[in-house]
């Protein structure tokens, strides 16, 4: 699998890039291409690792059963009309027609993919960027779940998907060029993108003062739930008394109430107790979190 530097990142949309922004995470791509963060670094994770090692296997299988000799796609391209635009693939067919995806998936994702299309919308979004950039029409999905079931999704991908990604992309990109932030879709994204506040107000509008009031709604709706939350935990609690486990007649487990396990954390303030020279060295100050409060 190739691997390239912060500076390759940041100079186009990736597939990678695809997927988020199919997952609405539009704003976290804007982030890392203008360098206000940081890609996350996924390569100690197991299961990543893991993936790695069985690409081969996969591809290997994949083609076995497409009943086409497939090549290892170990490059990058950049497409020719939009340079926004580029990707890394796994395999190819011997003729170029036909590119092959390969992933590595938990048993427990098995159920948003089936052999007719169904996948979600970040896979697929990987896909129809990479058969953009590498201007083919047809792209495999070949995912190992649990490491123990190969599904292949062979996907026609239409020029209008394309039109519609290249579109997209665009948009984004545009506004990363510009410095210009992206809407936010989720208080998350709103908090990445505007982490500090200077005095000031703005005007609302009547789309935004229906927001309020929906919020506000919906944060009642919220205490009187969790209240009721509280209060049927309790019951149950109070029948559990100091077991830990509550199941039926028949053994079905309802639910458990384990005490974790003992842990060690360091006190600070004993240190600055006994040791306050130390700990005012040590100290360091750091930007506030903005708190959003509905009147």
């Amino acid at each position: 699998m190739t691997s390239f530097d912060t500076e390759s990142r940041r100079r186009a949309i990736w597939a990678t890039d695809a997927r988020k922004i199919a997952a609405g995470r539009a704003a976290e791509v804007w982030l890392e291409k203008v360098g206000r963060k940081e890609r996350e670094d996924v390569s100690h994770i197991e299961a990543v690792q893991w993936g790695i090692a069985l690409q081969d296997v996969i591809g290997r299988e994949a083609g076995a059963r497409l009943k086409m000799n497939l090549k290892e796609a170990d490059y990058e391209l950049t497409h020719p009309d939009h340079s926004f635009m580029a990707s890394h693939f796994d395999f190819i067919s011997e003729d170029g027609s036909t590119l092959v995806e390969v992933k590595n998936y938990n048993q427990n994702k098995r159920s948003r993919f089936d052999e007719n299309g169904l996948m979600p919308a970040e896979d697929l979004a990987q896909l129809i960027h990479e058969a953009t950039v590498h201007r083919v029409d047809r792209i495999v999905l070949a995912a190992l779940f649990g490491g123990q079931e190969l599904v292949l999704i062979d996907k026609q991908v239409s020029a209008q998907e394309k039109d519609d990604l290249i579109k997209l992309e665009a948009e984004l990109w545009g506004k990363i060029q510009a410095g210009v932030e992206p809407d936010a879709t989720s208080a998350e994204d709103a908090r990445k993108l505007f982490p500090t506040s200077i005095e000031g107000s703005v005007l609302s509008n009547h789309a935004i003062e229906q927001c309020c009031a929906q919020l506000r709604s919906v944060k009642d709706e919220i205490k009187r739930l969790e209240a009721m939350e509280d209060q049927l935990t309790g019951h149950i609690q109070n029948a559990m008394r100091d077991a830990s486990t509550l199941q039926t007649f028949e053994g079905k487990v309802l639910a458990t109430w384990r005490s974790a396990k003992g842990s060690t954390r360091f006190d600070s303030s004993i240190l600055q107790s006994e040791m306050p020279e130390v700990y005012q060295r040590y100290m360091r100050e750091v930007p506030g979190s903005r708190r959003f409060l509905l009147k």
